[in-house]
């Protein structure tokens, strides 16, 4: 059984120009020791759909509809006080901006302390320093700094402690947000190391988020690639980097550029993604699409199963099935 069931989920803002459907009618799972990664260009989605499981979308977000099963719970229905019984203890977030997630005038570990004594608010001392410690020396601070402030702390440190406060209560889910974003690639691939090694020895459920498709490649099991708030391609990290059936995948996994394809990279020349106000049903990526027909741009695509793991999002049935092959 899955950890998170997330099935016809639709996610807008209310604009002064009406609502922006920013996530529309997505579905997916999330199990235990199965890292998901969701990769795709800027404004596809992925945070919105991080901040709607942690139940922090902003004023304007709202729901459109959908469920979002986890465990007992419909997160889509709860009220505020009942998402902050599972906020920090059942679902946590690694936030991608460490430098403005973490309070600067509170010492480092009285703020990991806080989200400990929020939901075990009868936990004793003995046992709460026993549990700082373990956190520190898990994301491998020295004690010594504890109880510097923020300011003290490098990028790097900084994004320990966000791993500590996400890990202080043991949760289930852990939703990981651009994690690596402004740290050098040593630091990076440092923080990544940790990460992995974490969800690998706790078994938890994760899903992360990026733009990179390297440091998703590296930690991620399972994929979802995702297009103009919908995701366009899933399956298994081999399935979906390795034999790419979407057309946007591969002009997203064609435009890397690594140290074997420096001579041949070509960058795609991509116009913007469409107006998600206006509604349209037909293919999102047909004008940037070089398979696409006339009945791209008038039939709603639907999803074509390439094996029991590994499906995409498309009009065009028979070329899909026939890339790779």
């Amino acid at each position: 059984m899955a950890l998170l069931a997330v099935k016809n989920l639709s996610i807008g803002y209310q604009t002064k120009d009406g609502m922006v459907k920013a996530v529309d009618n997505i579905s997916f799972e999330i199990e235990k020791g199965r890292p998901t990664g969701f990769v795709g260009e800027s404004g596809c989605g992925k945070t919105t759909i991080g901040m709607t499981l942690m139940g922090l979308l902003p004023e304007n977000g709202r729901i459109l509809g959908g469920s979002i099963d986890f465990q007992t719970h419909d997160l889509a229905q709860l009220n505020e006080n009942q998402w902050r019984t599972i906020r920090g203890k059942e679902i946590a977030m690694i936030f991608q901006a460490a430098m403005n997630a973490l309070n600067p005038v509170m010492r480092v570990d009285e703020q990991v302390i806080e989200a400990i004594v929020t939901h075990t608010p009868d936990i004793l001392l003995g046992d709460l320093d026993k549990r700082i410690n373990e956190l520190f020396d898990l994301v491998e601070i020295p004690r010594a700094r504890m109880k510097d402030f923020p300011h003290e702390y490098s990028g790097g440190m900084k994004q320990r402690v966000i791993i500590a406060m996400a890990l202080a209560c043991n949760p289930q889910l852990i939703i990981a947000d651009e994690p690596t974003t402004a740290l050098d690639v040593i630091v990076q691939d440092q923080i990544l190391k940790e990460i992995d090694a974490i969800q690998k020895a706790r078994n938890t459920g994760m899903i992360f988020i990026s733009h990179d498709i390297a440091v998703v490649a590296s930690v991620c099991v399972d994929i979802c690639v995702m297009y103009a708030g919908q995701i366009v391609e899933m399956g298994t990290r081999e399935e979906v980097f390795g034999s790419p059936r979407h057309p946007y995948t591969r002009t997203l996994l064609g435009s890397y550029l690594s140290l074997d394809n420096q001579s041949t990279v070509i960058i795609p020349e991509m116009r913007e993604a469409p107006d998600l106000s206006a509604g349209n049903g037909c293919c999102r990526f047909a004008v940037n699409c070089k398979i696409c027909s006339n009945a791209c741009n008038t039939v709603v695509p639907q999803w074509v199963n390439i094996s029991k793991t590994h499906r995409a999002l498309c009009c065009d049935e028979t070329t899909i099935r026939k890339f790779n092959e």
